[in-house]
């Protein structure tokens, strides 16, 4: 017979055989225990139906195990594997992760962040939203609650951070089309409010100052980061007459949305060199395949989850300091004209 209301951990303790402070050990992973005796504690765990309280645990050792994650967009491939590197080393030190996501508001972003501190979090990992508020700092600073910013930073404001050079990105890519012979550039996708749109695009230009070409030379476009704004902005550049020589999109989905609008409108796909960002897994798979900045964000998360760590004092100091940037790669397929 089950028995499944108010179960203690005396109530286990007693039915393994074993003391409380064993049982205890095998239910927070603590302490030395054989593994016949925790195999016995688990089996008793599971036939009383005795679950772990970790929220009324955290009371008591005035310890959580919870991370606060906040993303822009879950249902972003990029932000999808980003989480998984960053789960993965929390969950490794036996944290987990409460996943929510903003939409890119910050009203949104500062009522969830609110929330989660009530939960009693841990640390926090926040993709800022665009155009993000000094007092967001401000805010997470005064909680006291270790933090870590991903991805994006916030405009002249120090804080601990991990992300892609995005400046760096965009030379590298707008130098690869220059070598293929681009004169004219198109950059394509990302909102103006996005800093890592801005550093891009100042690297695509700085990279074309150096080339000897002008700024009419460059074609700006913003737009969302999605497949969406990607066949919009084809559509734009279609209707004006004259494709650019290469164009460089803000996310391989904005890519692959353009892509769209040149197989709509009949135009052939090699009629202009691509280069898309991020490398998100099924730009490979893509027909030309797409050549692509790749900024590995599952990687980006793993160096995420232990800076907060090392906040948390749970790990080695990561990186040089607050700031910790990695230069994007440049992927090279199909969508450039390399063959």
């Amino acid at each position: 017979m089950r028995m499944t209301e108010h179960v203690t951990l005396k109530d286990v303790a007693a039915h393994a055989g074993v003391s409380r402070t064993t049982a205890s050990y095998v239910v927070t992973g603590e302490g030395r225990v054989s593994q016949k005796t925790r195999d016995r504690v688990n089996a008793s765990m599971k036939e009383l139906g005795y679950v772990y309280n970790r929220g009324a645990a955290s009371l008591r050792t005035q310890r959580s195990s919870t991370i606060g994650v906040v993303v822009t967009n879950i249902a972003s491939p990029f932000f999808g594997e980003l989480l998984v590197g960053l789960e993965d080393e929390l969950r490794a030190a036996g944290f987990l992760s409460l996943v929510v996501a903003t939409g890119d508001d910050p009203a949104r972003q500062e009522q969830l962040i609110t929330e989660l501190r009530e939960h009693q979090i841990a640390g926090l990992a926040v993709v800022p939203a665009s155009g993000s508020p000094r007092e967001l700092l401000d805010t997470i600073r005064v909680s006291g609650v270790p933090h870590v910013f991903m991805t994006r930073y916030l405009d002249g404001e120090p804080a601990p951070y991990v992300g892609p050079d995005d400046l760096e990105g965009g030379r590298l890519a707008a130098q690869h089309l220059l070598g293929h012979g681009c004169r004219t550039l198109a950059y394509l996708g990302g909102r103006d409010i996005v800093l890592s749109r801005r550093d891009r695009l100042n690297g695509v230009r700085a990279a074309a100052r150096a080339a000897g070409l002008g700024a009419d030379a460059i074609t700006d476009v913003p737009g969302d980061a999605t497949g969406e704004s990607g066949l919009e902005a084809g559509e734009r550049l279609l209707s004006s007459g004259a494709l650019p020589d290469g164009v460089i999109c803000h996310s391989d989905s904005v890519a692959f949305g353009f892509y769209r609008a040149l197989r709509k409108h009949g135009v052939p796909t090699d009629s202009v060199r691509l280069i898309g960002y991020d490398d998100i897994r099924t730009a490979a798979l893509f027909e030309p395949t797409l050549t692509s900045m790749a900024t590995h964000p599952e990687n980006l998360g793993r160096a995420a989850g232990r800076k907060l760590l090392a906040a948390l004092g749970l790990a080695e100091q990561a990186g040089d300091g607050l700031i910790e940037t990695f230069v994007p790669e440049l992927v090279v397929r199909g969508s450039c004209g390399c063959h």
